[in-house]
């Protein structure tokens, strides 16, 4: 299977064999949903598919890339034209409907609904050291919503969908002690409102501070960092299970 990383692109034979080879599956999941005046709607599925593709372009004999969901839970963002909104319970079900026929195939780092194993990653959760050596968006708020990060990294990857002219510092919301957004250190306390409460224009956080220099780098650092997680995870083994009723 030279050069195939996308799971739908082989026959069966070929995934029978990818399951033998215990290669991990990375399934992105991203939402359709405003981002401000300067983003796309699809900004949340640009960059899960495509820091997981880099991921397994990577390293292909250890993962393959599953096709992506676009829809999920979004509710809060319905006040802005555009967002497509998934019930909680209907993409937690779809999701788990599609781990279980992978690891129905054989692929045991996939569902936690089987023998096998799931594991659910932010993919900005791994952007550090580099996060912290580009940041000068103010903290806490500064990177939330079609912010300095997400600009970035939509610039980097999709510079033609980006609407600089646009793009406005908006975190005129109320911060507490317990309560505020901020991807790179968040409130110890999480809760979701709608964001036309707290929002002038979808956006939370500074995006005039992106660059597509920044975008790269972050990309770079997220990529390298996910190359390792997915070999820890695939090297873990699974313990079978005690029953101590």
């Amino acid at each position: 299977m030279p050069g195939k990383i996308l799971w739908e692109e082989h026959t069966w034979p070929e995934l029978k064999e990818a399951a033998a080879q215990e290669r991990v599956v990375l399934l992105p999941v991203g939402t359709i949903e405003q981002h401000g005046p300067h983003l796309p709607l699809s900004t949340d599925c640009i960059t899960s598919r495509e820091i997981a593709r880099a991921t397994v372009e990577r390293i292909p004999d250890e993962a393959i890339l599953m096709p992506q969901v676009y829809y999920s839970f979004n509710f809060h963002h319905l006040d802005f034209p555009g967002t497509i909104a998934v019930d909680g319970h209907t993409i937690i079900d779809y999701v788990t409907d599609v781990g279980k026929s992978v690891a129905h195939h054989g692929f045991r780092n996939i569902s936690n609904h089987t023998e096998a194993v799931a594991a659910l990653i932010s993919w900005w959760s791994l952007a550090e050291p580099t996060l912290t050596e580009i940041r000068e968006s103010e903290y806490p708020g500064g990177l939330s919503h079609g912010c300095e990060l997400e600009t970035s990294v939509i610039m980097h990857f999709r510079p033609d969908l980006v609407q600089m002219e646009h793009a406005e510092r908006d975190m005129d919301y109320p911060k507490g002690k317990y309560f505020f957004w901020d991807l790179q250190r968040p409130s110890r306390v999480h809760f979701q409102e709608f964001f036309s409460r707290n929002s002038r224009t979808g956006t939370k956080g500074d995006p005039t501070c992106a660059t597509a220099e920044k975008g790269a780098r972050v990309v770079e650092c997220v990529v390298a960092n996910m190359v390792e997680l997915v070999q820890e995870f695939r090297a873990r083994p699974i313990q079978p299970r005690v029953d101590h009723h």
